[in-house]
């Protein structure tokens, strides 16, 4: 915390012993000048209380500061670091940085290391693992105390075996395993003893080859590794016709005839997303596995957390983000959803009406005001589900119904002055940008973090939220203590234009709980609009965007850090359809450095957004999915598209990009699926299509080599279950809906002249005339004089990357009660199914 030094009052008496250091002298000032050594001290006007003041981290040491030390600092093994011009103990960020004192790092500060012999229940991850012959596994291992706190073990504590000889333990690589010989079904051959207590994973062996001329498939629940019994496997050809088709048995396996041509495997299972991978037949690997992804929308639950205690007695904005930590990096085709609004309220402050943007997540209180937004619900994803005990067989069966989870929640908050809140009627205070620029220049904001948020789920309607106790107040969460800056790469266009937005998320990979929040940042791209962020305040230079972060804490210590940056254009109420996202894992430790001396270089480029995508469902080309032309992406991408029902039912499609044109056909899934390439509609309505390009190394850093679409099938070193911790950089268009709405005449009865030059504004929708182009807008009219059967199409679109559309009106067209309605047609001159239209009534002026 900060040490404070007391100021001198009115009087001229003698009011500190000059050789005594102390934190906190009495008396009381109004300048800086009323404190001891004004190069040392500043007078906190609000308090009317000296504190101390540094320029340099210098300035915080006993040799600078003499008489005038702080006890906190002396006593720190780090010493202090000037924070914003404040002496603020420093923190660590991992163990490396506590090595001299002799202690590890916990809840930021150097301590001693856990006691593991207080562990009294622990846990391994992956709990349930398929593994083959000689590819290595490296496990982790929780462990709880008595109490159920979590008990952050070092990992040289941890003593780790193998149970029997199917599998042996690397010498000198901790956790790592690897299977020596073949088993039938999972059993617990992996042990981990964690002071008195002791936890097991099963894993299933499979032989190194496979017989000649036939196909493995092994499918499996992706998150929880248990094997997916009864799922349909489909093997088609080239046409996308089926040639073989089966079930897997209770392990999840089956064997198949090999594919003599070009093709795919897909495979299909009521309670899970469709999956299809392409195939290159004879020439293509023989083993595959393939995991699964649960529909997240047939079982719902989460946890609920109530910030209304936190934010009742703050003087300023309160405002921060919650969750529960997800499971992987890329499940959403989107752009992280934190920072982008998706509702608007009405708030009254000061007699005046005002709006707020609220992200998901998100939560905020304006004292004198009616902005109470207090409440967040976080949705949970299913996983493996927490044992009570040892006799415990019911918590199995529910992993393997998806009825349950264990994720971590998190929580970042704190004051914002209402200095930088937009003024006047019409400001919009949109919280996501708001919290991510001002956390990386304030210190008052904090993490907090409850490793262990257990929940069930349940059908919709059904399903219940498990309350959960965050406190981001300063005194009682942890600081976001580390300020550094990024240099982030130049950043990608988008139809033309640049990307004008770039959120930073400072994450923890926590094995077994997934992608936990701990610091934002977010940078502009608008004076001027070109490849680089805005200069920020402080750091001097384009291209660098400040971020603040907590260490790990509470339980989370060990796991590595990770910074996500997404680039995309400025949210609007539509949503961002377009995003690209780098992911940096190069940060053993967080560094301080807030004026940017240093930044972090993320290693780039942003990938391209992939247009072009196209799924035929109708004439000779049905089922085939493929891009018109060839997005520029680097060899070995990965191209992963997903196709999401009314029902909110997934089918992925995975292919390399290098057959981008060729494509793939689909095939028709058999009976009783449902086809998820189509909406479910009575209209017979298409799918929503989101299109995904993957960058994946197979050391996780962008100079790793390249994992291919044949590499994650083979499984070498890396499968399909694992892509997301190979992922460096991705890149999404998310396909929602094609809206239009106008943009002038801005308003309903509004009076326009003759031949005047009409716009509507076009989303998730490419109007022109190249071949990227998905159609155009046509405007049609109803009453009015000369105006019946006119049509008006619009193929060209602004340069700017609004998507707006010009549209002239006819020069014989005028009158009263003028209806127009914009449709959006596809390439062919057909209306979209369903019919996306937007109508506006008008006065044309004769």
């Amino acid at each position: 915390m900060v040490g404070l030094a007391a100021c001198a009052d009115s009087s001229n008496a003698p009011w500190f012993d000059p050789q005594t250091p102390t934190e906190d002298l009495p008396g009381s000032c109004q300048v800086d000048q009323d404190c001891p050594a004004p190069n040392l001290f500043f007078c906190d006007t609000a308090r009317a209380r000296c504190q101390a003041a540094c320029r340099v981290r210098e300035d915080c040491t006993a040799a600078r500061r003499g008489a005038y030390r702080i006890p906190a600092c002396d006593a720190n093994p780090l010493g202090c670091q000037c924070d914003n011009s404040q002496c603020v103990e420093a923190m660590c960020s991992a163990d490396a940085e506590c090595a001299a004192s002799g202690g590890v790092c916990r809840e930021g500060r150097c301590a001693a290391a856990p006691d593991a012999a207080r562990a009294r229940a622990c846990e391994v991850t992956p709990d349930v693992l398929v593994a083959r012959v000689g590819a290595p596994v490296r496990f982790s291992v929780r462990a709880w105390e008595a109490s159920g706190a979590a008990l952050g073990v070092a990992e040289s504590a941890v003593e780790w075996t193998a149970v029997d000889p199917e599998v042996v333990r690397r010498e000198g690589a901790g956790a790592t395993f690897v299977g020596v010989l073949p088993t039938r079904e999972a059993r617990a051959l992996v042990r981990a003893r964690v002071g008195g207590a002791t936890c097991t994973a099963r894993v299933r062996v499979l032989s190194a080859d496979v017989p000649a001329g036939r196909l493995r498939v092994v499918v499996t629940d992706a998150l929880t590794g248990r094997p997916v019994p009864e799922a349909t496997v489909v093997v088609a050809d080239a046409l996308g016709v089926i040639q073989q088709e089966d079930e897997t048995d209770a392990e999840g396996e089956l064997l198949l005839g090999a594919l003599t041509g070009e093709g795919s495997v897909s495979v299909f299972h009521a309670d899970f997303g469709y999956l299809t991978v392409a195939h290159s037949g004879l020439s293509g690997p023989t083993d595959l596995r393939l995991p699964l992804r649960r529909d997240p929308e047939a079982l719902r639950g989460g946890a609920v957390t109530s910030f209304e205690a936190v934010v009742a007695a703050r003087p300023e904005l309160h405002a921060g983000l919650a969750g529960l930590s997800a499971p992987d990096a890329v499940t959403d085709l989107r752009a992280p959803p934190l920072l982008a609004p998706v509702r608007r309220e009405v708030f009254q402050v000061d007699g005046q009406a005002r709006l707020v943007a609220l992200p998901e997540g998100a939560y905020a209180a304006l004292p004198d005001s009616t902005l109470r937004q207090t409440e967040v619900r976080a949705r949970g994803l299913a996983g493996v589900c927490a044992p009570t005990g040892p006799e415990d067989t019911e918590s199995e069966a529910a992993t393997r119904r998806g009825a349950c989870g264990v994720r971590t929640a998190w929580a970042l908050g704190g004051d914002i002055p209402s200095s930088v809140l937009p003024r006047g009627v019409g400001g919009v205070v949109d919280v996501g940008p708001l919290l991510a620029s001002r956390v990386p220049q304030v210190r008052s904001f904090s993490s907090s973090v409850v490793r262990d948020v257990r929940f069930s789920l349940a059908a919709p309607g059904a399903e219940q939220l498990v309350p959960v106790a965050h406190d981001v107040t300063t005194d009682k969460a942890m600081p976001l203590g580390f300020a550094f800056a990024l240099r982030v790469p130049a950043l990608p266009r988008f139809r033309g234009v640049f990307l004008d937005s770039v959120a930073v998320l400072g994450q923890a990979e926590v094995a077994g709980r997934g992608l936990v929040p701990l610091g934002l940042g977010f940078g502009v791209n608008t004076t001027p609009v070109d490849q680089n962020t805005d200069t920020q305040p402080g750091l001097g230079a384009p291209g660098l965007v400040a971020v603040r972060m907590a260490p790990t804490h509470h339980g989370l210590e060990g796991s590595p850090y990770l910074l996500l940056l997404s680039a995309t254009p400025a949210a609007e109420e539509e949503g961002a359809e377009a995003s690209s996202v780098l992911l940096h894992r190069g940060l053993a430790t967080l560094p301080f450095d807030p004026r940017g001396s240093a930044p972090v270089a993320v290693a780039g480029p942003f990938l391209g957004v992939p247009e072009g995508a196209r799924y035929a469902t109708e004439g000779g080309a049905r089922r085939w999915l493929r891009f018109v032309s060839a997005p520029a992406l680097p060899e070995g991408a990965l191209l992963r598209g997903v196709f999401t029902d009314g029902a909110g039912r997934r089918w992925t499609v995975l292919l390399d990009a290098a057959r981008a044109v060729e494509g793939l056909r689909l095939p028709v899934p058999p009976a009783p699926f449902e086809d998820r390439t189509y909406l479910g509609d009575h209209l017979g309505s298409r799918a929503g299509l989101s299109m995904q390009a993957l960058d994946a190394r197979r050391t996780g850093r962008a100079e790793g080599e390249v994992l291919r679409l044949e590499d994650l099938l083979a499984a070498r070193s890396v499968d399909l279950a694992g892509l997301d911790a190979a992922v460096v950089g991705w890149a999404a268009l998310n396909s929602v809906w094609p809206r239009v709405r106008w943009v002038e005449p801005a308003e309903e009865g509004q009076s326009v002249p003759r031949g005047a030059r009409l716009r509507v504004r076009v989303t998730s929708f490419r109007v022109g005339q190249d071949a990227l182009a998905e159609g155009t807008v046509r405007l049609t009219f109803e009453g009015g004089q000369g105006c019946a059967g006119q049509v008006v199409e619009g193929t060209s679109v602004d340069t700017q990357g609004r998507g707006e559309v010009e549209l002239p009106l006819p020069e014989a067209c005028s009158g009263t009660e003028v209806r127009l309605t914009a449709s959006l047609l596809d390439r062919e001159g057909a209306a979209l199914s369903p019919p996306t239209t937007r109508a506006r009534t008008v006065t044309i002026l004769p």
